[in-house]
C-alpha cells in the first residue's frame, strides 16, 4: 500500500506541473518557439493522460476504500486510531423471531456471540504498522490494537484477503456457549456458520483510550445454520427461561432499545448488526 500512496502522489503531482505548463504556454508565453508547440505540449498532455489512467487504476483496486486512504494519507496521517477487527454471530429462534445473547465478560450488558478475530502465521502488525497493543488486552494475537491513521488502508486491505488471521468462528461460539454451559457439546459438536455481510464505523472520533481520536470498527456478522437436534435444545433452551444470568434471548425491537427486561438490562449497541 505504501507503493501505491507514492505512486497516487507522483501522478498528482504530474498533473499538477503539467496543467501549470499548460496555463503558462497558453496564457503568459508570447511566441512561444517550435520546441514548446511540438514537445513540450504535447509531452505535458501525456503525463496528464497517463496519470489519470494511473489514479484510475488506484481508486479501481481501492475500490470503497479510495477516499478513506487519501484523508488518511493527506490530512491525518500520525493520527492515532484504534483498530478493532471482529465477527457477530446471529443466533435467530425461527416462528419465535428472538435472538440468542450471551452476558458480556467485560461490561455489564448482553451482546451476540462473537469477539475479535485472532492473528495466525507471521504477520508481525507491531513491525509492519508500529501497532501497540489495546492497555487491557491479555493476548497481543487479538486484533484490537493501535496505530497511525496512515496504516489504516493497508490494515484493511490485509483484513479483507483473511491472510495470517482467523477466518472461522468456532471459537468464541464454543467458548461463550459450550464452555459457559449454555448448549451442550453433544448437539454442538460443529456450526454451519454462513457469512452475510460486514459492518464498519471507519475513523470516528473517540477519546475513550489515552492518545487516541479515532475509532476503526469492523465486524463480519455471520448466520448459524441449525440442524433438527440444535434447534430442539435452543427452543428448548428458550421455553425453559427467557433470559438468565449467561444468556438472554430477545426481540428485535429490544435490540433497537438496546434494553430489555422492562429497559432494566442493557443490550450492547453493536447488537444491532445481527438484525
Amino acid at each position: 500500500m505504501r507503493s501505491i500512496k507514492y505512486r497516487f502522489f507522483g501522478y498528482f503531482f504530474a498533473i499538477l506541473i503539467s496543467i501549470c505548463y499548460l496555463i503558462y504556454k497558453y496564457f503568459i508565453l508570447e511566441n512561444a518557439s517550435d520546441f514548446h508547440k511540438e514537445i513540450l505540449v504535447t509531452t505535458a498532455i501525456g503525463f496528464i493522460m497517463t496519470a489519470i489512467i494511473g489514479i484510475y487504476e488506484i481508486a479501481k483496486n481501492n475500490g470503497n476504500y479510495f477516499w478513506l486512504a487519501i484523508k488518511c494519507w493527506l490530512f491525518i496521517p500520525n493520527k492515532i486510531v484504534y483498530i478493532s477487527l471482529s465477527y457477530l454471530i446471529r443466533i435467530k429462534l425461527p416462528g419465535t423471531e428472538r435472538y440468542l445473547l450471551v452476558k458480556g465478560s467485560k461490561i455489564n450488558q448482553y451482546q451476540p456471540v462473537g469477539g475479535v478475530y485472532k492473528l495466525v502465521g507471521n504477520k508481525d502488525i507491531y513491525k509492519d504498522w508500529e501497532a501497540s497493543i489495546k492497555p487491557d488486552a491479555k493476548n497481543p494475537k487479538d486484533l484490537r490494537f493501535f496505530i497511525k491513521v496512515k496504516y489504516l488502508p493497508d490494515v484493511l486491505k490485509w483484513f479483507k484477503s483473511g491472510k495470517d488471521r482467523e477466518v472461522g468462528v468456532w471459537r468464541e461460539f464454543h467458548e461463550e456457549l459450550i464452555d459457559n454451559g449454555i448448549l451442550t457439546n453433544n448437539n454442538f459438536k460443529s456450526i454451519r456458520a454462513e457469512y452475510l455481510h460486514t459492518k464498519e464505523n471507519l475513523l470516528s472520533k473517540q477519546t475513550r483510550f489515552k492518545n487516541e481520536s479515532y475509532h476503526a470498527l469492523v465486524y463480519n456478522i455471520f448466520s448459524i445454520g441449525l440442524s433438527d437436534t440444535q434447534l430442539k435444545e435452543l427452543v428448548s433452551l428458550e421455553q425453559n427461561k427467557l433470559f438468565a444470568k449467561k444468556y438472554a434471548f430477545v426481540t428485535e425491537d429490544e435490540i433497537t432499545k438496546e434494553c430489555f427486561n422492562k429497559s432494566k438490562t442493557r443490550i450492547g449497541q453493536h447488537t444491532k448488526h445481527i438484525i
